[in-house]
C-alpha cells in the first residue's frame, strides 16, 4: 500500500543540462571558415533553401540545369556554381530523370532516390531519409541535398500546422550541421500575395529556411516565352534581390536578361525611398508625385508606377490596396508600420471622447500641429 506522502521521497526528475553560452572567440572557434556557397546567393554549405513556384513554372528544370553544371562547376543565371556531389529524393520515376539526362549529360556526381516509398513516408521513414543522405556525405562527400518537392515526402498530416512542420524539418540539421547545402522544393498557395508566389503550409516553413527563392513567370500564360522572375530573400547579403532569367532555346542553360529598366529604377529609389521615410502614413502614387524631392527629377505616373511595382516584388516597398479608385494601392517601408498613422501625428495622447468634447478635442489638434510645426523648424 503506498504512503500518502510517497511522492516526496521519490528520485527527483534528471535536471535538464543547459551548455555553456558562447563568446566571441568561440564563436571565431566554433565556425568552420569561410561561407561556402555552392550556387552564389543562393544555395549555401550548411544553409536551406527553399524554391518555390507555381506549378509547371520551371522549378525541376532549373534544378535540372543546376545539377549537371555541378559537375564541373561554372555558372549558372549570373552566379557562379561550385563542383560537387549531389543527391535528388524525387517524385518522379527514372524515365524523366533519363529523358533530362539525355540533354544534359549528367555524371557520375548525381545520383536519385526516385519515389523511394509507396505512399506519404512515416515519421521513421522520413528520419531514415534523411539519416541515408548524411551517410552519404560522411562516404562520398554530398555537397547538395534536393527535395522534390517537400509535400511529397514530408511527414505528417497537416502542412499548415506550425508544430508538426517544425517536427518534421528538425531532422535536416543532420545534413546541414554536416555542411550539406539542403534545397527545398515547394508549391505555392492557391492564392499568392501581391508581392509574388507565397509558399504553401505554416509559415513556420519559411522562418526555417535560409534562403527563400521564388521563380515566376515573366508574362504568365503567354506560350514560349522562357523568361522566368528569380526574387529572393536571405539571411545572406550575397543573395541578389531579383533577378530576371531566360533559358536557352536548347534548355540546357540559363542567362541572365539585361533589363533596360534596372539602372533607371536604381536611379530613382534614392528619392523614392525619402518619400517614403518621411510620409506620416502609407501614400498613394499621386501622394509620392506631389511629394517628390525638388532637386531629382520627377517621373511620370508610369514611370513611378513600374518602380514601385519592381520595389515591391524585391520586398523593398509593401503595398495594399486593391487598386481601384475607392481603395487605391498605398505603399509604405518595411518596417515602418508601428511609426504611421496616428502615431506619428501624435493622435495617440487623444484623451477618450465624451459627449459634446469637441472643444477639447479641438484645442487638442491644435496642440499636435503646433507641436509639428516646431519639430519642422
Amino acid at each position: 500500500m503506498s504512503q500518502p506522502n510517497q511522492h516526496l521521497f521519490a528520485s527527483p526528475p534528471s535536471t535538464p543540462v543547459v551548455p555553456d553560452p558562447l563568446w566571441v572567440d568561440d564563436l571565431r572557434r566554433a565556425a568552420a571558415g569561410p561561407l561556402h556557397w555552392l550556387w552564389h546567393g543562393y544555395l549555401a554549405g550548411g544553409a536551406v533553401t527553399l524554391l518555390t513556384s507555381q506549378w509547371k513554372a520551371g522549378k525541376t528544370t532549373l534544378v535540372a540545369v543546376l545539377l549537371a553544371r555541378m559537375g564541373a562547376g561554372g555558372e549558372l543565371a549570373g552566379s557562379a556554381i561550385a563542383a560537387g556531389r549531389a543527391a535528388v529524393v524525387s517524385e518522379e520515376g527514372p524515365g524523366m530523370w533519363e529523358r533530362r539526362a539525355q540533354k544534359l549529360n549528367f555524371g557520375p556526381h548525381v545520383c536519385w532516390f526516385c519515389r523511394p516509398f509507396r505512399g506519404k513516408p512515416s515519421p521513421a521513414e522520413w528520419e531514415a531519409l534523411i539519416d541515408r543522405l548524411a551517410e552519404l556525405h560522411d562516404r562520398r562527400g554530398l555537397a547538395l541535398a534536393v527535395i522534390d518537392p517537400l509535400a511529397a515526402f514530408l511527414p505528417g498530416p497537416d502542412e499548415n500546422n506550425a508544430a508538426t512542420m517544425m517536427a518534421a524539418l528538425a531532422p535536416l540539421h543532420r545534413l546541414t550541421s554536416r555542411g550539406v547545402s539542403v534545397l527545398l522544393v515547394h508549391h505555392p498557395r492557391k492564392a499568392g500575395l501581391a508581392t509574388g508566389v507565397v509558399p504553401r503550409g505554416s509559415g513556420a516553413l519559411p522562418a526555417f529556411a535560409d534562403v527563400l527563392i521564388e521563380l515566376d513567370w515573366h508574362r504568365r500564360g503567354v506560350t514560349g516565352d522562357r523568361r522566368r522572375h528569380v526574387r529572393a530573400a536571405s539571411r545572406f547579403e550575397e543573395t541578389p534581390p531579383v533577378r530576371l532569367i531566360e533559358l536557352t532555346e536548347d534548355g540546357t542553360d540559363y542567362t541572365v536578361v539585361t533589363d533596360p529598366g534596372m539602372d533607371e529604377f536604381t536611379a530613382g529609389w534614392t528619392p523614392l525611398r525619402m518619400v517614403l521615410e518621411d510620409a506620416w502614413d502609407k501614400v498613394t502614387r499621386q501622394q509620392i508625385l506631389a511629394q517628390w524631392p525638388p532637386d531629382f527629377d520627377k517621373p511620370s505616373p508610369s514611370t513611378l508606377w513600374a518602380w514601385l511595382q519592381r520595389a515591391v516584388a524585391a520586398g523593398q516597398v509593401c503595398q495594399k490596396g486593391s487598386g481601384r479608385r475607392s481603395d487605391p494601392f498605398c505603399y509604405w517601408l518595411p518596417g515602418r508600420e508601428g511609426q504611421l498613422g496616428a502615431a506619428a501625428l501624435g493622435l495617440e495622447e487623444l484623451p477618450p471622447l465624451e459627449p459634446l468634447d469637441a472643444l477639447d478635442l479641438l484645442r487638442t489638434a491644435k496642440k499636435a500641429v503646433r507641436r509639428l510645426q516646431t519639430e519642422m523648424e
